[in-house]
């Protein structure tokens, strides 16, 4: 998808396979949705981190699905309560 992304990928171990256009724009989506959901940025990269390991051992189509629903999901619970409380 991306030379830089590409190459970061193929250096975690184990590599994983290739990110296609719809699973970033779905990421970035999520990443969005749960920053303004949860009133703090903080829980973006979190929140897809979350993701990503639920859809770690999903087909294409299975990923696709599940990011879907993250989006929604991290739009829809509000803002956080609490702080991470991680510095």
């Amino acid at each position: 998808m991306n030379p830089w992304l590409d190459r970061f990928a193929a250096g975690l171990d184990p590599a994983p396979t290739g990110l296609t256009r719809e699973e970033a724009a779905l990421v970035l989506d999520l990443a969005g949705a749960a920053a303004r959901g949860a009133g703090a940025r903080q829980f973006a990269p979190l929140a897809a981190y979350l993701a990503g390991r639920a859809a770690a051992t999903a087909d294409v189509a299975q990923r696709l699905g599940l990011l879907r629903i993250a989006v929604g999901l991290a739009g829809s619970l509000g803002e956080a309560s609490e702080p991470l409380g991680v510095d």
